[in-house]
This record gives structure tokens, sequence and C-alpha cells, in this order.
């Protein structure tokens, strides 16, 4: 049974649906609790420039929570990007993200957009070097993890978003794993320090990118044999993907060997056994 998802955008970003659409729609499907994590200020992004009004924004939670108050218990989280100025105050957590490479002259490039342009900065940046980029783009992480702590490390290796439709990385090679291990590693030794999490994310399978969530099964693996604390979240976009692919999720956590995850259940992050 899952109470919650603690991953869900809407249109204050990049979102299909409205905050109370979201919020009914996780009411209707039993849900006791929803995390709002709207994309974090990214203005140097046209495609994705995330919330602007932040102070609106939580104005507008407040409201739902009102609304709904006695029914659903509601948090206000934000997707905070490691490239983002940093968020205001008021917030419950935050989902802590890397969606760009290391800006080159001021120019931002997406991890995540397309196909199409990451193979471009493949090129134009790295020289076809995909090792090199895959080592900025785990950096960057254990940056954001250890600067700004996040509650939630969202979508781990979002860096192999398109490699099952549009395969260009090699995931089973010992180079790769290697550098993505030695990432995993440190990002849990981090989260043990200060009760962090890390998300198995099903968002890119509601999106039609891949069959299974982040992380890669190998990566599920040791994160089991660390006994490291997992979310399970959505990273919905809309009202009809809030729970997706949740029970499928939990028979793959099962087969690797974990036990729980943990939840937002009643305004609080806790453990709950599968």
């Amino acid at each position: 049974m899952f109470y919650s998802n603690a991953h869900t955008h809407s249109t204050w970003c990049d979102g299909k649906d409205t905050l109370i659409a979201m919020a009914e729609a996780a009411l209707q499907i039993g849900f006791t609790d929803i995390g709002f994590t709207s994309h974090s200020s990214a203005p140097f992004d046209p495609s994705c420039p995330g919330v602007s009004d932040e102070e609106g924004y939580q104005k507008e939670i407040k409201e739902v929570q009102k609304h709904l108050q006695g029914q659903l218990t509601i948090l206000t989280g934000l997707e905070w990007d490691y490239y983002s100025p940093a968020p205001q105050e008021g917030y419950d957590y935050f989902v802590g993200s890397v969606h760009y490479f290391p800006p080159r002259d001021g120019e931002y490039r997406s991890v995540d957009e397309s196909p199409e342009s990451l193979m471009r900065t493949l090129d134009d940046w790295y020289e076809g070097d995909k090792i090199k980029m895959v080592q900025d783009y785990y950096e960057t992480i254990v940056k954001h993890v250890d600067q700004h702590r996040p509650k939630i490390v969202g979508h781990f290796d979002l860096i192999t978003k398109f490699n099952e439709k549009k395969p260009w990385l090699d995931e089973e090679s010992p180079v790769y794993q290697k550098v993505a291990l030695k990432t995993l590693n440190d990002v849990i030794d981090l989260v043990k320090s200060y009760d962090g999490l890390i998300e198995i994310n099903t968002g890119a399978i509601s999106r039609n990118w891949r069959t299974q969530p982040y992380p890669n099964p190998f990566l599920l693996r040791q994160m089991q044999e660390r006994a490291c604390p997992v979310i399970v979240t959505s990273d919905s976009h809309e009202i009809g993907t809030l729970n997706c692919h949740f029970a499928e999720t939990e028979e793959l956590l099962k087969s690797v060997g974990f036990t729980s995850t943990v939840q937002l259940k009643d305004g609080v992050f806790q453990k709950i056994p599968l």
C-alpha cells in the first residue's frame, strides 16, 4: 500500500494540472498525503523556467491545504536544481535534482530535454567522450547533496533517461558502472548522515522512455546492500500518473531484497513495510 507521492508537479511549473486538481486526484486514489514539489526557478531555461513567484506558490498550497483540511495532508516542497538560486524560506522539504550539465560561457544545457539535445551536448561539449559527460553529471549530484542536503535525492541516473529507447551508453560496462557506483556510495554516505532518502522514480515510465524506474537495477542492488533508505515517487506531472507503476515497483524492490520504503504519511516521512 502506498499512501502518498512526495514528488509532484503542477501548472506552477511544467505540470499539466492545477494544485487542487492534483490534490483531489490523490484523494480519489486513496492517498493520505501529497507533497508538491514544483521546479525551482531556472530563468536560464526557457523550456522549464520553474517557479518564479515562490510566495504565490506557497500561498496557493496553503489555500488547497485549507480546502482539504481533515481529508488530505499536504506538504509544501520544491524540486531544487543545483543551478537554481537558493529557494526562499517556507518549504517543508526539497527534492534535490540535477537537470543541467556544468554551464559553459553562461550557457546551460539540459540533461533530459531530448535525445537530440543530449547528443548535441555530447558532441559539442565532450567531443564524444561519454564517460567524461557522465562524470560531470554525477559529480554535480554529489556537490548538490553535500552542499544542500535535500530530504530526497531526485532521479539519481537521470542521464540514462533516453537510453532504453535511444541507446547511446552501455550501462552494463564496467567503466560506467564504476563511475555510477562510486557516486552512489558517496551519496548514500551523505544521506545517511542527515536522514535523507534516495528516490525510486517512475516518471520516465509514464513519459514512455523507460520500462523500469530510476535507478538502474544494479544501483538498486547496491542501495539494498547498504540499507539505503528509499522512497517511491512518480515525479507526476498530471493527475493520471500519481501512482504510476507503484505496484510493479514494489515487486521489483522486493525481488532485489528491500523489505520497506519510506513514505510520506500523516505529514511525516516514515518507514512502511512492503
